[in-house]
């Protein structure tokens, strides 16, 4: 998975709406090389016409695709990215500020995260809960999302609610309601969003022990949610410098996708967040985390029937070539009941109920992270040994040309299936925005998949899948303690 995967989002209601066939269908044609025809079975049918008219509108270049984008950077420094698609008649208004638990450091570890729940909260001209009446109540979907890297505030709607968004949006950028009463209730609510997703869920215990022991330096060992003693002691000083200073137009991007017409959705932001004074950003101090040279272990304890495993190995960021082999190799070892480690572990020698992995490559240096749950009464030893040897193999024989093909046709419906919607699209733009610097470097991944040889996956198994660069964190039934 390029980009990272990994975050928090608000629990308020979502609701699956529109189809954006214009962009699935430009993204469809380039996927194709010559006879060879994109076969997904679970794919949706592209309609004929809407193929046409995205052909006419795209410019291919290879597999590469280029759509009608526009960006604008405004004198305060907003940045405005606009896609017109009047394939159906949806909105996606999506607000990407460049903050996240990266940016954090201990003792207001979780401020980010916060800062989702906290943009709810209403303004003096639109108080608590506005958003869901002026909004939600009449259809649009209204959610939010924190990473590690960017926190992402979206609405998706009906035409007619654009500048309405557009002005809900700027007014709690710039008057969002901050007081102590604020503060402590938003603080039990997310303390217990923590209990609820983290403390009492074994994948929740694992996921954040894993980042914290494979990693020493960087930030990334902070957990999106924060560290409840952080939490509980987040000041409404605290709370106030991280608004004024990330929640500015200088530090943000403006993504909206759908049945717009550009000129007009740009004039409308200029009227509404054209007075808000950009500042200085501050520089986060991120430091680089040093070469792993031993091998990590940490055991937790759950009221767990089976044994679980979560392996880690540092690998590249987003911007590294070796990303594209790394989804590539993860998809051939671990995606789905035909990969060789769902064979291998599941259904060959029956040791597993499960097996999974996923390539984070996020801004930064990220992980590629194996689990896996075992049969009841099966240690996690097996599992070791079974995943050193699927590894082993890769870097000793390499893959074929077949598997390399069948993964790169797989990440490509993943990447269709994200487009089928404006607010896919718009997700899928912002966040090459947000992670590269540059919303049209989206169009690139088909390409850079479709380049992946065997040599290239043979290569970044030998160089990252080495049991020195590994953290594992084994959860054990706490009956198997109390035994020994």
């Amino acid at each position: 998975m390029r980009y990272d995967g990994t975050k928090t989002r608000s629990g308020f209601n979502t609701r699956a709406i529109g189809c954006s066939l214009a962009l699935a269908a430009a993204i469809l044609s380039a996927c194709s090389t010559g006879p060879r025809k994109l076969e997904a079975a679970h794919a949706k049918p592209v309609a004929p016409e809407a193929k046409v008219a995205a052909e006419r509108q795209a410019e291919k270049s290879g597999v590469g695709v280029h759509l009608n984008l526009q960006t604008t950077i405004l004198p305060n420094g907003l940045k405005v990215v606009l896609i017109e698609d009047p394939t159906v008649p949806i909105v996606s208004y999506q607000t990407w500020y460049n903050v996240g638990s990266a940016d954090e450091h201990l003792g207001i570890t979780g401020i980010s995260h916060f800062f989702e729940h906290l943009m709810f909260k209403g303004t003096p001209r639109y108080p608590a809960k506005e958003f869901f009446r002026q909004l939600e109540a009449k259809g649009a979907e209204v959610n939010a999302f924190t990473t590690r890297d960017y926190t992402v505030y979206y609405e998706n709607f009906i035409p007619s609610y654009l500048e309405k968004a557009i002005d809900m949006e700027s007014d709690r950028m710039q008057n969002l309601k901050l007081d102590d009463e604020v503060l402590n209730s938003e603080r039990m609510v997310v303390l217990e969003e923590r209990r609820l997703r983290t403390d009492n869920t074994p994948e929740g215990r694992m996921q954040e022990a894993l980042w914290q022991l494979a990693y020493r330096y960087n930030s990334y060992q902070w957990p999106v949610i924060g560290y409840p003693q952080d939490v509980l002691s987040l000041t409404l000083q605290d709370l106030q410098s991280w608004y004024k200073s990330h929640y500015q137009p200088k530090n943000a991007t403006i993504v909206v996708v759908g049945a717009i017409k550009a000129d007009q959705t740009l004039a409308l932001i200029r009227k509404h967040y054209g007075s808000i004074p950009g500042v200085g950003v501050p520089v986060p101090e991120i430091f680089a985390e040093p070469e792993q040279n031993e091998e990590r272990r940490l055991v937790l304890y759950d009221d767990e029937s089976s044994e679980r495993f979560a392996e880690a190995y540092h690998v590249t960021s987003a911007a590294d070539e070796d990303s594209y082999a790394l989804d590539v190799l993860s998809n051939i070892l671990f995606t789905g009941t035909t990969s060789r480690g769902w064979r291998a572990m599941v259904e060959d020698h029956e040791i597993a109920l499960g097996v999974s992995s996923e390539n984070y490559t996020p801004a930064h240096p990220g992980l590629f992270i194996i689990s896996g749950t075992m049969k009841s009464g099966v240690k996690t030893d097996k599992a070791e040994v079974a995943l050193d040897e699927l590894i082993r193999k890769v870097q000793d024989q390499g893959v074929t040309a077949e598997e390399i093909r069948i993964a790169v046709r797989q990440l490509t419906v993943q990447l269709i299936d994200s487009v089928r919607t404006p607010y896919g699209m718009g997700t899928l733009v912002g966040t090459a925005n947000a992670v590269l610097g540059d919303p049209s470097l989206y169009a690139s991944d088909l390409a850079k998949y479709l380049k992946v040889t065997p040599e290239d996956v043979k290569r970044v198994a030998q160089k990252y899948l080495q049991p020195n660069n590994r953290s594992v964190v084994i959860m054990m039934p706490k009956k198997v303690a109390m035994s020994r």
